[in-house]
């Protein structure tokens, strides 16, 4: 039989305990109640932790490339969507005269003040808080991948990420209107200060992540990977360019406050019109939130287990349930060292030579190199030893493939 090419293969030990252990169970359980009926309370059961398990994926950010743009197109076309009916409702409001970003601010269209939008600033609230919930998925999408170039530093951004977020899901709360909530305290002065606090939280985040991609860029590939990701050169060019954009129209906000207080019209129609830069401070946030997950590395590293094993079966009919039962479980206990079921390493080549344009895990050398692997635990042979034997094996078989990577993220 002639061993086909294989495609680069990533071994990550990271896959946590507890996500081997369910997946196991879970694989368990779809073998056996295949043919139970649906009313049963077990299988009712099932289902309902299946989806809970699915919704904290998804808000963990465990979505592939294709689920993610999805979200993004879907979600910020339905916010801006919002925006479009609040945007309208201001001009009614106010006609003849009309929103503009040289003189009117964003928050302006969230105001039921008589002279800015009374009749759709619910709009502009509405649109806020939906933001919340499709920046969410996001921002731990992005986290799931910059967390494999520098775990610290992904942590820091995405706690200042999500203070911006989270800030902003207040700016929609507490609309830019001078009703008095209580005392002398009214809703524009709540309303600024959480917006102080989401554009200061998201000028620290967007740079730190902009950063772990130039320090990890596709060159290297050391972390997170090249996979179908952007020109590197051109998604660095455009991370600083969007964060240029940021951190300028911040600086301009700020100019502009303590030039001319807002109000002032001597300055409007300039450019130190403060309306002016939060709008752009505003728009560029939202492309930044659209785009920059989009540019990271196809990987699937930020998926767990039991979805990554999916994506590698999506060719394979779902009737092959003992396949991936085998496989998974084959994988885990090389994972963990443990003794492996040497039928079932057999009998997965028997399966594998059948299949056409398998990828990734169900690659047909893959397996065979698992197999030895795993022949190699049950044998105790140590380190070194397999070391030599995976060399052997690729010599022989004349592969380019970069054993050095791939046993430093194995077991070894």
């Amino acid at each position: 039989m002639q061993i086909e090419q294989p495609q680069t293969i990533w071994f990550d030990t990271r896959l946590e305990k507890k996500y081997i252990d369910q997946f196991i169970a879970e694989e368990d359980i779809e073998a056996s109640t295949v043919n139970q009926t649906p009313n049963s309370k077990s299988s009712q059961s099932n289902r309902i932790s299946e989806k809970e398990n699915a919704v904290f994926r998804y808000i963990c950010g465990y979505l592939t490339p294709q689920q993610q743009i999805v979200h993004s197109v879907v979600g910020f076309v339905l916010i801006w969507c919002i925006y479009g009916a609040s945007y309208y409702t201001f001009n009614l409001s106010n006609y003849p005269q009309q929103y503009s970003i040289m003189t009117s601010t964003f928050s302006f269209l969230g105001s039921w003040d008589s002279e800015r939008n009374p009749k759709g600033w619910y709009w502009f609230t509405i649109g806020m808080i939906l933001s919340f919930f499709v920046e969410i998925p996001l921002l731990m999408y992005v986290y799931q991948r910059l967390k494999h170039v520098d775990l610290k530093l992904a942590k820091v951004s995405l706690v200042f990420w999500f203070m911006g977020v989270c800030a902003q899901f207040l700016v929609g709360c507490f609309p830019d209107a001078n009703s008095i909530i209580f005392g002398k305290i009214k809703f524009t002065d709540i309303h600024t200060l959480v917006a102080i606090i989401t554009f200061l939280s998201l000028l620290v985040g967007a740079p730190i992540n902009g950063a772990l991609v130039a320090y990890d860029r596709p060159g290297s590939c050391k972390k997170i990977g090249k996979k179908n990701m952007l020109n590197h050169r051109c998604t660095d060019i455009c991370i600083g360019l969007i964060n240029a954009i940021f951190c300028i129209s911040l600086v301009f906000c700020g100019l502009g406050q303590l030039v001319g207080k807002i109000a002032t019209q001597s300055i409007k129609n300039t450019i130190w019109s403060f309306p002016l830069w939060e709008n752009v401070v505003i728009f560029t946030l939202y492309l930044y939130l659209i785009w920059f997950p989009f540019t990271l590395p196809r990987r699937t590293d930020g998926i767990c287990p039991k979805q990554r094993l999916s994506t590698s079966f999506k060719k394979i009919s779902l009737d092959q349930i003992q396949l991936k039962t085998d496989l998974s479980r084959t994988w885990f206990q090389i994972l963990n060292s443990k003794k492996v079921n040497s039928r079932n390493a057999a009998n997965l080549l028997e399966h594998i030579s059948d299949c056409e344009e398998v990828e990734d895990l169900l690659s047909y050398q893959a397996v065979v190199v698992l197999t030895i692997i795993a022949e190699m635990i049950n044998n105790n042979q140590n380190s070194a030893e397999m070391k030599k034997t995976l060399k052997e094996f690729t010599k022989n078989s004349n592969e380019l493939w970069n054993w050095e990577q791939t046993l430093k993220q194995c077991i070894i």
